[in-house]
């Protein structure tokens, strides 16, 4: 259930690569759908997902495969679909890891009232299916998500609008949490904080490298995030 805002921040997770790591069936998925629906799974490991939506990555598998617009659309939506499908009919097998110092955390945040939405290229059903798998799913009851927008920029805009115009958060503290150098440029593009952790691909100078405005190592050092939410 969604209530009302009580503090002045605001906390945007990603999913896969800062919460979480091992969703190997949302891996699978893609592969079953691009080969039921355009016979092109060769190509689903050519492409770099690390902050990319769903979306994105699909079209830029289909791409490489060297389809037409036309082509790619013909039967898209019925491969996002089939892939929330498979997802969903396969997460209970999943083995996904919830990075270290992630939970303590979290539950720092909420005693602290702290607002927690969701930035996540997965698909909604997928990215609540995964945490809910992962026993996450409780700390976040909105966000923007790939099935909104391809754009990871306006997955934030989709976000912030409903923390602000359904939730009433007026506060002035806004954090964008992510692993990669696409999070910290989705965040911005509306002049929002960013909370790097090198819990992903990318190492803590390259998240420093790409304009991140903290970054951390991991989550067990909830202390050093804690000052820089509160200073």
């Amino acid at each position: 259930m969604i209530t009302m805002a009580q503090n002045d921040v605001l906390m945007l997770f990603d999913i896969d690569g800062t919460l979480v790591q091992g969703a190997k069936s949302h891996y699978q998925a893609y592969i079953e759908g691009v080969k039921k629906f355009y016979g092109l799974e060769d190509y689903v490991n050519s492409v770099n997902a690390a902050g990319k939506s769903d979306k994105l990555i699909l079209q830029e598998i289909l791409t490489l495969g060297g389809l037409t617009t036309d082509e790619i659309q013909k039967d898209f939506q019925n491969c996002l679909d089939f892939m929330t499908d498979y997802y969903l009919k396969n997460v209970q097998y999943e083995d996904i890891h919830v990075f270290d110092g992630t939970i303590e955390l979290l539950n720092e945040l909420k005693r602290n009232d702290a607002l927690l939405g969701l930035v996540t290229g997965n698909l909604e059903p997928i990215a609540y299916a995964k945490l809910a798998r992962a026993g996450l799913d409780s700390y976040f009851s909105f966000g923007g998500f790939g099935s909104d927008n391809a754009d990871r920029s306006l997955m934030v805009k989709k976000a912030l609008s409903i923390a602000k115009n359904q939730l009433g958060f007026s506060g002035d503290k806004i954090f964008v949490v992510g692993d990669t150098p696409r999070d910290v440029e989705a965040a911005q593009a509306y002049n929002l904080k960013t909370i790097a952790v090198a819990t992903g691909m990318y190492s803590v100078k390259e998240l420093r490298d790409c304009g991140a405005d903290y970054v951390v190592e991991n989550f067990k050092n909830r202390d050093k995030i804690m000052k820089i939410l509160y200073k």
